[in-house]
């Protein structure tokens, strides 16, 4: 893919972000997301090709995503409706239309207003209409979750269960937890043979900050520095044009 098709103007806004959060799209899925604004006309068809993202994303992030993950983002754009798909040639390479945020949000029917029958003599009960408005009927451990949030749920299940087999459980109903699910699942299984590698509980007594703190600074990807890989990293530190009077 060209450099200069990254270089189009981005037609995100914040409408974009609210639809992340109420259809729970992970932060990959968003960045696959604006990555194929990025390539045509919104609502135009295009073809791209998911290698090519990833070698843009190993850029800027280190690494590209595992191929089973971006398949997993790549549909939950699809399954969000963001994505429609007119031709799949393989996993990778597809023809798509990234379609635009009016068409996932339609606008709301207009409210219709209550009548009211000023002659009756009597209250009648409360439908299960207005049960519903109130919130009595509801719950929202029972609604069906759509297929990006089951995904979702997937994987941050995966992660949990990784790190208790390394004894460091996670409760995924606290806060600091989402910084965990910020994270791949192989980042993670990286940290945690590192947190071995590191002394385990006996060293590490407070596990679950430390492995945050190891995926957040790719810790395992840290060499021990002798004296001349530091006179190395001096001389490359240390500006080379010094001042006469220095």
């Amino acid at each position: 893919m060209p450099e200069n098709s990254l270089k189009n103007a981005l037609p995100w806004t914040e409408s974009h972000d609210v639809f992340c959060y109420q259809h729970h799209i992970p932060p990959a899925a968003k960045i696959l997301w604006q990555w194929l604004m990025r390539l045509g006309q919104i609502a135009s068809e295009i073809e791209p090709d998911l290698s090519e993202f990833n070698a843009w994303v190993a850029k800027t992030r280190g690494k590209p995503y595992a191929h089973n993950y971006l398949k997993k983002i790549f549909d939950i754009l699809v399954s969000c409706r963001v994505l429609q798909v007119i031709k799949q040639y393989s996993w990778k390479i597809t023809k798509l239309l990234v379609r635009p945020l009016s068409w996932l949000n339609p606008p709301k029917k207009p409210r219709e207003k209550k009548l009211y029958n000023h002659n009756s003599s009597y209250d009648s009960p409360p439908s299960n209409d207005s049960n519903a408005e109130l919130g009595l009927n509801s719950s929202s451990n029972s609604r069906t979750p759509t297929t990006a949030e089951f995904v979702e749920l997937e994987r941050q299940h995966e992660i949990l269960t990784a790190c208790a087999e390394y004894e460091i459980y996670f409760d995924p109903n606290k806060r600091a937890t989402r910084h965990l699910f910020e994270f791949d699942i192989e980042d993670v299984r990286l940290a945690l043979k590192h947190f071995v590698l590191s002394g385990g509980h006996q060293a590490i007594p407070k596990s679950q900050g430390w492995l945050i703190s190891c995926l957040r600074e790719c810790y395992w990807a840290d060499k021990s520095l002798d004296l001349s890989g530091f006179i190395e990293i001096l001389k490359s530190w240390f500006p080379s044009n010094l001042p006469r009077d220095y």
